[in-house]
């Protein structure tokens, strides 16, 4: 089959051009825009509403104690605030229980805590609190009641009362892997660790909205161009393979630029945060900002490879399933297999990237490789430091196979429905179209 480059290159340069003057496209670009923004400073604003809030929490103690708990608790949650700042929680002694009772009820106090000896001779707690005990407040009250049960019982056995406070220094802990760092490897922190799940999550979303976003565009320009009759028009001078090329590189060339105007504001409002939260947030502050660890120029060429590789490989598919429908309300109907199977890998990729499910599990490993929910899992495990350029070629590798294939069945397809007028797609159709043959 010959293919003339120039008729692809035409059919894509329209294709992209009638999209870029939409108004929806242009609305979309800010959108996306303003949103990639503020998603990459959310954590900045998150600490510059809570920059002045301080949990009141009230303390009642009912039984004697060799030490203040108040003095106590401060300095074990307040630990980590910044100097001559606020801690996070401010605590006060309460005398009457029911009034502090009272006082959490109508919201003046975050949460109280009641101090009282059990029968064994230990400290027993309960916390009063609106909260659930999962939740934030009720979780470090219930570390810091351990803190007041190991200082009452260090007290009472003995131990001397003014090497207490150096019991509250944090031990130097390191989390390494099993294979040994390499010369040169830097080690990485708690915030770049978290960094980096946050940022492969936030890369999977955008990844899998790309392919989802711009393969219905396809599908609904194909279905488009058959509903008006303009199909027919287009096919005197231009072949069915043609076409379908011209479409699927317009659209992902769209979707590129798109992408790119969107990207490039949050990496630099990324980098920019220090000084960002210098200005906001004040000098002293700044050394709190989130750090820009979690992106790296590896894990943003991994993402534009899947996205490259993903999106083709939908699009080809997405363009084929267009071309079977004569209506343009039918395009959710006939793209919704694809659209369960790459649901089905995003969220896999969310799920292991959050921990709910083992990022080392065989499966998973597995479907990291299996095109169509690759771009997703191989993304997250290279985010997450599971996956290296190795796995990452390989899975590069079987997705342009799969590509190729699917290329030839969508071809296929699409040769035989861009002319087909009033039939509703089946499976049956579907494989007359791409595996009969053509004289």
């Amino acid at each position: 089959m010959r293919v003339r480059v120039a008729n692809v290159v035409t059919i894509a340069r329209r294709e992209y051009l009638v999209r870029a003057r939409t108004r929806s496209f242009k609305a979309a670009t800010i959108f996306l825009v303003v949103a990639a923004v503020l998603v990459t400073l959310a954590p900045l604003a998150v600490r510059w509403l809570d920059r002045d809030s301080s949990a009141k929490v009230g303390v009642h103690v009912s039984t004697t104690l060799a030490f203040d708990p108040i003095a106590r608790l401060d300095t074990t949650i307040n630990l980590p605030a910044t100097p001559g700042g606020k801690g996070p929680f401010t605590f006060s002694t309460v005398a009457d229980p029911t009034a502090g009772r009272d006082a959490v009820a109508k919201g003046d106090l975050s949460a109280l805590l009641e101090v009282a000896r059990g029968a064994s001779g230990d400290l027993a707690f309960t916390i009063v609190s609106k909260d659930g005990p999962t939740l934030r407040i009720p979780t470090v009250l219930r570390q810091g009641s351990s803190v007041l049960a190991t200082t009452d019982r260090l007290l009472r056995g003995g131990y001397p009362a003014d090497k207490l406070d150096a019991l509250g220094v944090p031990p130097s802990v390191s989390v390494v892997g099993p294979t040994p760092p390499k010369p040169g490897d830097q080690p990485k922190d708690f915030a770049g660790e978290i960094g980096s799940v946050l940022t492969g999550q936030a890369l999977v979303i955008f990844l899998f909205m790309a392919i989802i976003l711009y393969g219905q565009w396809v599908a609904m320009s194909v279905a488009e161009e058959k509903s008006s009759r303009v199909m027919e028009i287009v096919l005197n001078a231009a072949s069915p393979f043609e076409l379908l090329a011209g479409k699927v590189l317009g659209v992902g060339s769209l979707g590129l630029t798109q992408y790119a105007m969107a990207i490039v504001p949050a990496v630099i409002a990324l980098l920019l945060q220090d000084r960002i939260a210098s200005l906001v947030l004040g000098e002293t502050a700044a050394s709190g900002a989130p750090a820009a660890s979690g992106l790296t120029p590896a894990l943003l060429l991994a993402f534009a490879v899947l996205f490259v590789l993903g999106f083709l490989l939908y699009a080809v598919l997405y363009a084929a399933a267009g071309s079977l429908v004569s209506r343009i309300e039918d395009i959710n109907s006939v793209v919704a297999p694809m659209t369960i199977v790459g649901m089905a890998g995003y969220l896999i990729a969310v799920y292991t990237s959050s921990g709910l499910i083992p990022a080392d599990a065989g499966w998973v490993v597995v479907l990291s490789y299996v095109p169509f929910v690759s771009p997703y899992l191989m993304l997250s495990r290279f985010a997450a430091g599971l996956a290296g350029p190795l796995d990452l070629a390989i899975a590069s590798g079987l997705l342009v196979i799969a590509i190729i294939v699917c290329l030839w069945v969508a071809a296929r397809i699409y040769a035989a429905g861009v002319l087909t007028y009033g039939q509703k797609p089946s499976a049956r159709a579907l494989f007359t179209a791409a595996f009969a043959r053509r004289g």
